[in-house]
């Protein structure tokens, strides 16, 4: 049995290594590779989430790829027939060759731009992170004490507490026709006028303005 040159056995080994490597760098992750996550917000403002459309506008797929676009970059057959994940692999070697531009207006949307991996955040969220993060590098300023308000009671409790019920002479007045308790007050001399007339007879009358003949009223 003839023994192979030693020629013919490095030929072997770098083919063999060769075959090794292939599958290796074929299946390599693009430099910019997004998180699934990212796709699928992509997805659901180029096409609602639908991963299957074909409007016959020209732009197929979830990521509405344009045809030459998908086969440039590894797609096969039509975008709207590729699933999730065949998309999202062109989709990867598109943002390593053209960054998140091919997909301009959605890619502002949810916050990826350039070359760089998206943040994730919506735009406005973006624009208020640098404010927010200046209010927190911001050194605390020390807020003047402040004097704790003189509370003020309610009005009801201002107003003066109403002067102790007169007190009866014990005589009495039997009204008349015509009478009013400011003209019974004012004949009789009462203290205090028509007002402690009625104090002094509130059991018997709910109304100052309203009094009736034959009534006893406490003087």
């Amino acid at each position: 049995m003839t023994k192979p040159s030693r020629g013919k056995l490095a030929t072997k080994t770098l083919i063999a290594a060769a075959a090794i490597s292939v599958p290796l760098f074929g299946f390599a992750a693009p430099a910019n590779a997004a998180p699934d996550s990212t796709w699928d917000q992509l997805a659901e403002c180029e096409s609602g989430g639908d991963w299957s459309i074909n409007t016959g506008n020209g732009y197929e797929g979830g990521l509405q790829f344009n045809p030459q676009t998908w086969q440039a970059h590894g797609g096969s057959g039509s975008a709207a027939d590729a699933s999730r994940e065949e998309q999202i692999a062109v989709a990867e070697n598109v943002l390593d060759n053209q960054g998140w531009g091919a997909w301009p207006s959605c890619s502002q949307q949810i916050g990826a731009s350039g070359q760089a991996e998206p943040t994730g955040q919506p735009m406005e969220q973006q624009e208020q992170a640098p404010a927010q993060e200046q209010q927190a590098q911001a050194p605390a300023q020390e807020q003047p004490q402040q004097q704790a308000p003189v509370q003020e009671q309610p009005v009801e409790q201002q107003a003066a507490q109403p002067a102790p019920k007169a007190a009866a002479s014990g005589e009495t007045y039997t009204v008349q026709s015509g009478d009013t308790l400011n003209k019974i007050a004012t004949e009789q001399g009462v203290d205090g006028g028509w007002r402690a007339l009625f104090e002094l007879n509130t059991d018997q009358i709910s109304d100052p303005t309203l009094i009736f003949p034959g009534q006893e009223l406490a003087l």
